[in-house]
């Protein structure tokens, strides 16, 4: 499975600020390939005015696969 553009990757944002309409969810998930991709996203998603970015946006994505085989290991039992 040869694919030679990268993989979308989750990363968990944590922003605490405002938009134009005030509110903006402290954590987010977003797709992008890099972290710095991850910011990229949030803001053309949400458009911050103010506020500002609490670390640098975590990779979840194998946290979230974990999950998800965990779920449906439960269910089929």
């Amino acid at each position: 499975m040869s694919n030679n553009s990268p993989s979308l990757r989750q990363y968990e944002v944590i922003f605490m600020g405002s938009n134009a309409q005030g509110k903006i969810p402290m954590f987010t998930v977003v797709e992008a390939v890099t972290g710095k991709g991850a910011i990229r996203a949030f803001v053309e998603r949400f458009k911050p005015v103010k506020g500002w970015f609490l670390g640098d946006p975590e990779d979840i994505t194998d946290q979230i696969r974990k999950e998800s085989d965990d779920a449906g290991s439960h269910s089929r039992k």
